[in-house]
């Protein structure tokens, strides 16, 4: 037996190491299978997320599309509304259409409502009906929900910006002018910061754009219809769209968008330039003016006082302009600029459009910091009417979320109110008041609807999908009134935020905050087109309640 046992033990240890070098090999052959397995599956659930965050990206962007459609047919009416309750407001207001309408009228809610002295009562009309400003209902950005997608919705007025059409206007003595202009405002846009344009900047980006609308070839090109009906005038071209800008060497994205650093709004070209208000023939040329008005005296019309701005701009009053272009010399008809032209509006332009209009020599800086302060104070007696005919109870708004407490600014009803201004009253340079007024309306026209659907992934980590898309349209009073689209939708790119007049160091939004429930909180905070957005966590924090 032991004998055996030894012979085995023999037999054995000699088939050991190639049994251990199959058994090893065998090892390494299924670590190899594992690990490709391994690859295959993970490729699979890759792929597979993949398609599914595809398909759930694709109909993300779908619902966006869809909602940016709906909310920009929805601010269009809105505008109309808007254009309609002013009128009601002008005819007695509270028996007719703007007690249709709930009481909503251009100046806010309660414009409109029957005054607190009892049932039939005419409440007197709000001034806020007669001009274009903060009072109205379109003026203030505000979210719309759908589950979990919130549109935000903003109402620019282009007629608060310079339009650069007038650099070609056939006044050589009122392009002049308006080219200094514009080399103001871009010199002051972003005075006393690091992002500030030097004046000889300005005066280089001003001498691009004149040349970009001659340049060669240009009687070839496309014309914005200010310039396609002038036939004597086929070498300019102009502009078509304000993001040809973009093309010139000296127009950076950083200029041309709005910035947020800090807590403070920095505004880009696009805030305070247009080409979308000058709607018919160049601004300027008073020869037309002079025949235009010389036809309308003719037919027993007396035009408006001021309706001929100096420098020859376009005339001041929406239907009186389109009256006055029937006709002209010899009884042919005379082109003429539609609506409010070029005007800016008073009560909505950013303070460098105003201090633009004249030099700081001719009308000092503290007028138009008085003009700006001025606008941005409350107004006391609006604040009691609106209590008054409400009862005593703030007016709430339960179908979209606003932001706080409805507060009445005080408006420029007309451009005589400028004269509430104490500044502006002492101010006793008549002749640089008259040219600084020429230039202003108290109402506005053409608009830009701003709409960004945003989806929150995370409001912890503060991580979303949104979109940027607006339309520019023109809103016209004759007859019922109605909305004419001059771009009907264009998704954009670029930071737009409204425009804050009176910034300090670090914004105070406490008070603001404090007014407001923790929901319409968080939905201010998420708006993208104010300054909250754009804060840092820890600055946005400490305005929230509860926390």
């Amino acid at each position: 037996m032991p004998v055996m046992a030894a012979s085995a033990f023999r037999r054995s240890a000699a088939r050991s190491p190639r049994a251990t070098g199959e058994d090893g090999i065998a090892l390494v052959l299924a670590l190899i299978f594992s690990i490709l397995l391994y690859i295959l599956v993970a490729e699979l659930v890759v792929a597979g997320r993949m398609v599914r965050a595809t398909g759930e990206n694709d109909a993300l962007l779908a619902r966006m599309r869809t909602q940016m459609t709906y909310q920009l047919n929805d601010a269009e009416e809105q505008l109309l509304a808007d254009l309609a309750s002013a009128a009601a407001e002008g005819e007695g207001g509270a028996g007719g259409l703007g007690g249709a309408l709930g009481g909503q009228g251009a100046g806010g809610l309660g414009a409109g409502a029957q005054g607190a002295g009892g049932e039939g009562e005419e409440a007197p009309p709000d001034p806020a009906s007669n001009c274009d400003g903060s009072r109205d209902a379109w003026f203030q950005p505000i979210g719309k929900p759908d589950g979990d997608l919130t549109t935000y919705v903003w109402v620019e007025d282009e007629n608060r910006k310079l339009n650069l059409l007038a650099l070609w206007s056939p006044d050589e003595q009122f392009a002049q002018l308006f080219r200094e202009r514009v080399v103001r405002m871009i010199d002051v846009l972003r005075e006393d910061t690091e992002f500030d344009v030097p004046l000889g900047d300005a005066e280089r980006i001003v001498s691009e754009i004149i040349e970009w609308g001659t340049r060669a070839g240009s009687e070839q090109m496309p014309k914005p219809l200010p310039k396609a009906v002038d036939e004597q005038r086929r070498d300019i071209s102009g502009m078509m769209h304000l993001d040809e800008l973009l093309l010139l060497p000296s127009v950076t994205e950083d200029l041309f968008f709005d910035k947020v650093i800090d807590g403070k709004v920095y505004l880009g070209l696009e805030s305070t330039l247009t080409v979308w208000t000058a709607l018919r023939v160049d601004p300027g040329n008073p020869e037309k003016i002079a025949r235009q008005r010389a036809a309308a005296e003719s037919r027993g019309e007396t035009p408006g006082a001021g309706n001929a701005p100096a420098g020859g701009a376009a005339p001041a009053g929406g239907q009186g302009a389109g009256e006055a272009g029937q006709g002209g010399a010899g009884g042919a008809q005379a082109p003429t600029p539609e609506g409010l032209g070029i005007l800016i509006n008073v009560n909505t332009a950013p303070r460098a459009v105003l201090r633009s209009l004249s030099s700081a020599e001719r009308v000092p800086d503290r007028v138009v910091d008085g003009i700006v302060t001025f606008r941005n104070q409350i107004d006391e007696e609006a604040m009691e009417a609106a209590a008054e005919q409400s009862g005593g109870t703030e007016a709430t708004d339960f179908g979209d979320m606003q932001l706080g407490a409805d507060k009445k600014l005080k408006v420029f009803e007309t451009i005589a109110d400028l004269d509430k201004v104490e500044e502006w009253k002492g101010f006793a340079d008549a002749d640089a008041k008259a040219e600084f007024q020429a230039a202003l309306t108290t109402k506005s026209e053409v608009f830009a609807i701003h709409v960004t659907p945003l989806f929150k992934r995370s409001e912890e980590n503060r991580i979303y999908v949104l979109r940027r898309a607006r339309s520019i349209v023109l809103r016209v009073e004759e007859g019922d009134g109605s909305i004419v689209p001059i771009v009907p939708f264009e998704e954009r790119i670029g930071l737009r935020v409204m425009p804050v007049d009176l910034q300090d160091d670090v914004p105070d939004l406490t008070v603001t905050y404090s007014q407001m429930d923790r929901f319409a909180q968080e939905e201010r905070a998420w708006n993208p087109f104010l300054i909250d957005f754009y804060l840092p966590k820890s600055m946005r924090d400490q305005f929230y309640t509860g926390r």
